[in-house]
């Protein structure tokens, strides 16, 4: 199975270009439209509001977190795995934390009730208790994308009577956004068993977001945001499929699911 991910560099034109607006169809809410852009793309708008960008900022932290999409386990030394995984998260598209951070092509093109990511991902085993992993994506025809890493420490096998329990740090940057820099810092602690042939999981996210402004469009202070986030999920194994779904609770829910290879040695 081959999977190929379109990249396309947005223009850096956004801040010369003047804006009109539009309204949308039966509705009092003004989307930002800039007919340079080919898709929705993230730009601030000088109307943005402090508050307004604290709450978008702990938002974009919660949805862009690197999921687990993984039980407690790790997959062994110098072993290997490929992914990929797709999110996706319900948003409130008439706040104006989210009309005034991004721009629209057209006036039939809003940013639609959920943010959607498809990434890809990758890890290997440094050792029988340790992984590394990391993840990409980019948005197509917009000026967004995503990078992260992991590092996950299994501290406690899996036995009849005890789950398998790891450690897991992580962090996220945001990419190719001239207005803004997003960037979240996570600490996650699960627990899963394996039942029959399904492993269960859940765990516990603890992340820090930092948020800043990069535009002299306004003129914001620099958001700090300490959230918390649950989560659990089950992973399925089938010849050398992975497949994974991941449920994450937060001020904005998410539910991701993953494909990927099963874990290959590297001799």
């Amino acid at each position: 199975m081959k999977t190929q991910i379109v990249m396309k560099v947005a223009l850096g034109v956004l801040f010369f270009t003047p804006q009109v607006y539009g309204q949308t169809t039966g509705s009092n809410v003004y989307w930002h439209i800039d007919p340079s852009v080919e898709s929705c793309s993230m730009v601030i708008d000088p109307s943005l509001t402090q508050d307004q960008w604290k709450r978008y900022t702990r938002q974009v932290g919660e949805l862009a977190t690197f999921k687990s999409l993984a039980s407690a386990k790790t997959i062994g030394k110098r072993h290997f795995s490929i992914a990929i995984d797709y999110s996706s998260t319900p948003v409130n598209q008439h706040d104006l934390a989210w009309i005034n951070t991004f721009t629209h092509p057209d006036e039939d093109c809003p940013l639609g009730d959920r943010i959607k990511i498809p990434s890809i991902r990758g890890k290997y085993g440094i050792s029988d208790k340790v992984e590394i992993g990391a993840f990409w994506t980019k948005a197509l025809d917009a000026n967004y994308g995503m990078i992260g890493g992991e590092l996950k420490y299994s501290f406690i096998k899996e036995s009849k009577k005890i789950p398998a329990t790891a450690i897991r740090a992580s962090f996220t940057s945001l990419t190719g956004v001239p207005d803004y820099n997003i960037n979240i810092g996570s600490l996650d602690l699960l627990v899963s068993k394996k039942i029959a042939f399904l492993t269960p999981y859940l765990g516990i996210r603890e992340g820090f977001v930092m948020g800043t402004e990069t535009t002299t469009k306004v003129d914001l202070a620099k958001e700090n945001l300490l959230v918390t986030q649950g989560f659990f999920g089950v992973t399925y194994s089938i010849w050398k499929i992975n497949l994974a779904a991941e449920y994450n609770i937060s001020d904005v829910n998410t539910f991701a699911f993953l494909i990927g290879f099963q874990s290959f040695k590297n001799n």
